[in-house]
């Protein structure tokens, strides 16, 4: 009997590899093979003497039940390492299934400690009971016991590591060792390893000589010259007279003598006495305090020379590559590499709304230093030293100086060290007010002051120029950026403080730093002008990067080349001058281009720009701040001073949530930070005067409070379990696609079995307004209170280990159980992380905690009545309404607005259905069909209401009804202070005296056909067929909505990211047949294809900007993603479970769902052809192999037509 192979879950596979197997492949490895002659059976034959191609057969039979069949085939098993082999094997059953087990169990608690095998994890001696003793005495179990003895069934458990399948693709292990303990101690000997392997070896702590660096990178590059020089001791060859020598020159903030540069001086440092210090000052001061190059004396000098001509001579080396690398230079010797990959962080420039007076933040290290020897030394060390890198300060003395006659070229670490000096000062003396004003002028600012600006402007054109040409993704000339810059600004009117209206383009966002960069950063730092160029178009893209991409070192040093920089002369190693750059660039853009966005600008995404960012003025946006406040206090929200919110979150677990701004096109959207903990530190000025602690820092003590998520996630659990029981409190509520799926199938088959006409449907969209905001705070609560909850409620710890794409993760969970402490699969499934690649639920805490009824009522009002806010530096306490992003918020939404239906809504619709008095039984129509139809159309109509938190969708048969119900929630719902947007009313009917809506829910493609909006979906007014809703890509370009991933395998993730942009579009919604006709279903595919090609074309646009593929790696990516969007759409189609009678029914013919990606494909690209010419060849390659379909099928043709895609073709790409 051939048993189809198993694909190993993930985690397993990550862990075990091929030694995780199905339980049948197991046993069947178990068995040592015997004869019938030598087998205890006797001849009756068992498993172990039927042979190896009977094995399967014994153990697998076609009448077998089908939960024993998925027992062996989907139940995963792993032999420890430590088991010893199965000698002996017995096919006798001498004990009850039950007992074996028991038995086993307690077997294994007096073998070895409780907590190395599942098995005992929860076991009752007394009551002989635990969750495993249920799982593993299911009838399956006990018919394979029957089959293979008790010998073999004994070994299973105490040897192996036992996977039960759960729902979803979920495992649960009941027996052998904890695979979560496995994931850590795999992990800490990762570590170690790696920590090992990074720490250097004793005898490499030597440092390499220069011509050993300078030899290793002439291997590098190619050259096949003989080395000129020979290598270099590692000890000093200057004498102890020239270093005393150099030491009385040298002032003493350079560090200990240089004699000692390579010893280590242990114990406490001991400071000179003044007298010895200014003896030491005198002589440098004589020579000039601006001198940067130490000197030495004629005859130390001479003396010194002397001895290294004679190395020279003895070493029949040419003496001008001697000073390649002086002896103070050596401190670039420990410099390493700067991995390509490593990012910037940006983290620090999003939501920042400190105010610096600096052109930098507070905290930057350019603040807090002088432009002395010092403070160069300690910025060359944060630049150079920053990185891994071991550099230190203390140098021997420089053998450079202008009368020396060995070399011309200046040292290299002073050279920097003076470079550096110069960058200190200029960065105090910086004026960066005024370079904001000219680059990004405030939209508060008059007309004088704009062409003040614009004057400004034209008197730096070279600057202005660079600029220009260092976007050429723009398009824009010089006279374009400087026009832009000066009267695109928003003029004073009362819309200034639109969101929308008063950010600053990215084009002037660079050119404030590209200014700031030249005010401060020494030319020689910068290089020539023509690497200015390619280094603000670097800054460029690092500026117009969107939310969540990455910017790597690669992308800083693109274009950048060594011979653009002086300091870096030929003289120096290749390696050495290409690790000095990296360094010092990747700084550039890490500590100064970051830091001057993070203090110069607020940065935040827009609601409507999706994964864009936007650059806004900091006194701008503290004036939307101001803005939003006001509008806060208008709203009922009651600001409180400091005293009274330390009363409020003082006694209980959760403190308040920060808030920040999302910009709208029309206003603004706060966001609520629930998920995040607070640490208050004991001198907070929250915290009133006489319980604040003097003199606590950093490290004084802090009041801890857990996040508001945290503290309420035990009431969601219990909501949870009670709606799970009770679904009609949530009256029409539907949490996804789903949920609508499994609610719109019944009600139109019952349309298409209940008429034999199909009748005419009327349509309404509409929206609550301010659904989160006008919840009645007293009403909310009462209806919670109608629940009924429980006394008390146990909740236990489970432990699970989950996959994804990089690394194993053990995340603990909560979940509720029954007093009983009954195992419920369901629930445990439920729990594990939906996103991630396949979770195995390991262990369950045995006692777990206990909550008061009144405990989870007290943190509900808590919640609800004194929820604090935190926006800027006031605090606000919302009296109407509930917080968005909680955890409760959109279970409280929809139980407040299902609790509306079931009490108001739903008796309406009843009552609305109902014939007036004196209206005409249905007797009189039984001889008129007609009249009939109408009458039972008009007066027993069929209804459907759903809604997605606050937004509702009603589809009636009657249009009475449906005006009535409009009308009534034009009425608004005083009772509940539920009042419907009047912008967002959408219908597929007119209503005696109403006139058009004029609302953009309503939309019609070019071939008439008409739609309406609703939560993604793009409903047929006159078929009720659903399509998706395209209409949000719109309003941006299409690129606004990616992320371009350019770490790791870039080639990869392409192709992880078509598959992704094609999942969402795989709902059986798009391609069931009871819901929509066969081109309908088509013509979803082929949409779906459509918006995929575009994003390629968008991600192939921004990738090649650092990556180029081949024309074959295109090809196979597109039809990598024709089959992803094949067997998804199957298996979702097929596996979906609708929990009543109707399956759905996917009708699409072999080849069809290529056929219409390929054309998609081809004619997207083809608007691009310039760019695609290989590809579209291949591409009409692979339609030509797959036949004429497009003329033998006439609803592909429908499904192809660009009229019927019209709204795709709109979108910016």
């Amino acid at each position: 009997m051939a048993v189809k192979r198993r694909r190993v879950p993930v985690v397993l596979w990550r862990l075990f590899h091929n030694r995780a197997r199905t339980l049948l492949n197991t046993i069947l490895s178990l068995i040592p093979l015997k004869t019938s002659a030598n087998c205890r059976c006797r001849g009756r034959r068992c498993l172990g003497c039927v042979g190896e191609n009977e094995a399967t057969s014994f153990l697998l039979r076609e009448d077998d039940p089908d939960d024993y069949k998925k027992l062996l085939n989907r139940c995963f098993v792993v032999v420890s390492d430590q088991a010893p082999p199965l000698r002996s094997y017995d096919t006798h059953c001498r004990w009850p299934h039950l007992e074996l087990v028991r038995r086993t169990i307690e077997m294994t608690i007096n073998e070895q400690c409780r907590s190395s095998n599942i098995l005992s994890f929860g076991y009752d001696k007394t009551s002989r009971f635990s969750n495993t003793v249920e799982l593993l005495t299911s009838p399956s179990w006990s018919l394979l016991l029957t089959r293979i003895g008790d010998v073999l069934m004994v070994y299973l458990l105490k040897s192996t590591s036992i996977f039960l399948r759960l729902p979803r693709n979920k495992y649960h292990q009941v027996a052998g060792v904890p695979i979560s303990d496995l994931c850590i101690k795999s992990h800490l000997r990762i570590s170690a390893t790696t920590y090992k392997s990074s720490l250097p070896h004793p005898e490499s702590w030597k440092k390499r000589s220069v011509d050993e660096v300078y030899s290793s990178t002439r291997k590098e590059m190619g050259i096949r010259k003989k080395c000129v020089m020979k290598k270099l001791s590692t000890e000093p060859t200057v004498s102890a007279e020239a270093n005393s020598a150099c030491c009385e020159v040298l002032p003493s903030t350079e560090g200990p003598c240089y004699s000692n540069i390579h010893t280590s001086s242990h114990g406490k440092r001991k400071r000179q006495f003044k007298w010895q210090r200014q003896s030491k000052n005198r002589p440098l001061k004589a020579q000039g305090t601006h001198s940067l190059i130490p000197c030495m004396s004629s005859s130390t000098k001479d003396e010194w020379l002397g001895d290294l001509k004679c190395d020279v001579r003895s070493n029949s080396r040419p003496l001008e590559k001697i000073n390649a690398l002086c002896s103070c230079c050596l401190v670039f010797e420990t410099l390493s590499e700067v991995n390509k990959e490593l990012q910037i962080n940006r983290r620090t420039i999003f939501y920042n709304l400190e105010s610096c007076s600096s052109v930098f933040p507070s905290e930057h290290i350019l603040n807090s230093l002088k432009a002395n020897y010092s403070g160069a030394t300690r910025l060359f060390k944060e630049i150079f030293g920053c990185l891994g890198g071991n550099v230190t300060t203390q140098v021997a003395p420089c053998v450079h100086s202008s009368n020396c006659h060995l070399t011309a070229s200046s040292c290299l670490y002073h050279s920097i060290i003076k470079l550096l000096k110069s960058l200190i000062r200029k960065a105090h003396h910086c004026q960066h007010l005024r370079l904001l004003e000219k680059h990004c002028s405030s939209p508060s600012l008059g007309q004088g002051a704009k062409k003040i600006a614009a004057t400004i402007l034209e008197g730096n054109k070279s600057e202005a120029g660079i600029l220009a040409n260092d976007c050429p993704e723009s398009g824009l000339a010089h006279s374009d950026f400087k026009s832009e810059s000066c009267n695109t600004t928003p003029e004073p009117q009362s819309s200034q403080l639109e969101p929308t209206k008063c950010y600053c383009l990215k084009k002037q966002v660079v050119s404030f730093l590209w200014a700031a960069c030249r005010s401060i950063v020494p030319i020689d730092l910068l290089g020539t002008p023509s690497n200015w160029r390619v280094l603000t178009n670097n800054i460029y893209k690092l500026v117009k990067l969107r939310r969540f991409e990455k910017f790597m070192s690669k992308q800083c040093m693109r274009k950048v080349k060594l011979s653009s920089y002086s300091p870096l002369s030929d003289v120096h190693p290749f390696l050495l001058k290409h690790k000095i750059l990296e360094h010092w660039i990747f700084w550039l853009f890490s500590s100064f281009v970051v830091p001057l966005l993070q203090a110069n600008f607020y940065v935040t995404e827009v609601e409507h720009e999706k994964q864009d960012i936007f650059y806004y003025r900091k006194p701008t946006w503290k004036n939307l701040i101001s803005k939003a406040v006001t509008c806060l206090r208008e709203q009922g929200y009651e600001e409180k001073d400091a005293p009274d919110v330390w009363k409020i979150i003082r006694p209980r677990s959760f403190a308040f949530s920060k808030v920040r701004l999302l910009p709208k096109k029309r206003g603004v959207r706060m966001l609520a930070n629930l998920k995040a903990s607070l640490n208050l530190p004991v001198n907070h000025p929250l915290r009133p005067r006489g319980q604040r602690k003097v003199g606590s820092g950093k490290n004084g003590k802090c009041h801890n409070f857990n996040s508001v998520n945290e503290v309420l996630k035990d009431l969601h659990l219990v909501l949870k379990s009670i709606v799970a029981k009770q679904p009609e409190r949530l009256g029409s509520s539907v949490f996804d696609y789903n949920n609508v799926y499994k609610k719109l199938v019944p009600f139109l088959s019952n349309l298409k079995s209940g008429f034999s006409v199909k009748p005419e449907v009327f349509i309404i969209v509409s929206d609550v307004k301010g659904a989160f905001d006008s919840v009645d705070q007293d009403q909310l609560l009462s209806v919670v209170d109608d629940l009924n909850l429980e006394d008390e409620y146990f909740f236990s710890k489970v432990v699970q280990v989950v996959c994804t794409k990089k690394s194993l993760r053990i995340p603990q969970n909560w979940i509720l159980r029954s007093k009983e402490n009954v195992p419920d699969l369901a629930n445990v499934g439920s729990c594990l992380p939906t996103g991630s690649l396949g979770g195995i639920f390991v262990k369950q805490q045995v006692q777990g905690r206990e909550v008061r009824k009144e405990q989870l009522q007290k943190h509900l009002k808590e919640h609800v009545k004194r929820n604090v806010l935190q926006l800027d530096n006031k605090f606000f306490v919302q009296s109407v309404g509930i917080s968005q992003g909680s955890v409760l918020s959109s279970l409280l939404c929809s139980l407040y607005y299902g609790h509306l239906e079931n009490s108001v809504i739903f008796p309406f619709l009843e009552k609305a259905c109902k014939p007036d008095p004196g209206f005409p039984s249905e007797e009189r129509f039984l001889d008129d069909t007609a009249a009939r139809y109408n009458h039972l159309v008009a007066y027993q109509p069929n209804y459907l209401l759903l809604r997605l938190i606050d937004d509702l969708l009603f589809i009636s048969t009657s249009k009475d009804q449906a005006s009535k119900f409009f009308f009534r929630l034009r009425r608004g719902f005083r009772a509940y202070n539920c009042n419907m947007n009047e912008q967002k009313f959408g219908t597929n009917f007119q209503m005696n005296g109403i006139p058009s809506l004029g609302s953009d829910r309503l939309y019609v493609v070019e071939d008439g056909t008409s739609f309406l909006r609703w939560n993604g979906l793009f409903i047929n007014c006159s078929t009720l067929e659903i399509q998706a809703d395209y209409t949000r890509y719109l309003n941006s370009p299409l690129s606004s909505a990616l992320t371009v991933g350019w770490l790791n395998k870039p080639g990869r993730d392409l192709k992880t990211k078509l598959c992704s942009y094609l999942r969402p579009k795989c709902h059986p919604i798009f391609y069931d047949s009871n819901i929509n006709s066969a081109a309908v279903v088509r013509l979803n595919i082929y949409q779906a294809f459509l918006i995929c090609a575009m994003k390629f074309h968008c991600y192939i646009s921004d990738l090649s900007w650092l990556y180029r593929f081949s024309t074959n790696f295109y090809a196979d990516a597109l039809v990598k993603s024709l089959r992803y969007m094949k067997k998804l759409i199957k298996r979702r189609m097929f596996s979906f479970k609708t929990g009543s009678d109707f399956r759905p029914i996917l009708e699409v013919g072999k080849g069809e769902i290529e056929w219409l990606g390929l054309t998609a494909y081809k004619k997207v690209l083809k608007r691009k052809q310039s760019r695609y010419k290989e590809l579209l060849h291949v591409l009409e390659t692979k339609l030509m192999a797959l036949g004429n379909l497009e003329s033998t099928s006439s609803v592909l043709q429908q499904a192809t037509d660009d009229k019927r895609s019209s709204i795709l073709w709109k979108i910016k790409y």
